[in-house]
């Protein structure tokens, strides 16, 4: 339930027009059995993980999640703090994002998390490498033979 509130929620975002999460990834989020876990460090310095597979993407900018499963602990989340979040396929595909938390807010008729991705890390194979913002390719001027 907590995620048909998400899904609901997202078609009242106002979504940007930036690019930063590419349709693969926003595809990876939108699935509603693929596993997804945000983190964060608090002020004193603990870190902390929470599930939260009702995540979204709502559109290319932002993920939000909708309350109901673990509620207060994602109301003791600091609105501006920096977080993670992480998307995992069954099938073992995934991703990495990170942005600024804006807090809880009303989206449409629903209360939701909403996270602006400002970095995104692909950990898989066979390229591992930060994929947002776009790294400038470099010219190979040495090579190790060893």
């Amino acid at each position: 339930m907590v995620a048909i509130k998400t899904m609901i929620a997202k078609l009242f975002f106002h979504k940007g027009k930036d690019p930063v999460l590419n349709k693969w990834s926003q595809s990876l989020y939108n699935q509603l059995d693929n596993l997804k876990f945000l983190s964060y460090v608090t002020e004193t310095g603990f870190p902390t993980i929470i599930p939260v597979i009702q995540t979204q993407s709502a559109g290319s900018q932002h993920l939000i999640f909708s309350t109901g499963a673990f509620t207060d602990e994602l109301k003791a989340i600091p609105k501006g703090i920096t977080m993670a979040l992480f998307g995992l396929s069954l099938d073992m595909t995934d991703v990495l994002v990170r942005g600024t938390y804006h807090g809880l807010h009303w989206v449409g008729p629903h209360r939701c998390g909403v996270l602006s991705v400002d970095w995104v890390y692909n950990p898989m194979p066979p390229v591992p490498q930060q994929i947002y913002p776009h790294l400038p390719l470099e010219a190979v001027d040495t090579f190790d033979t060893n």
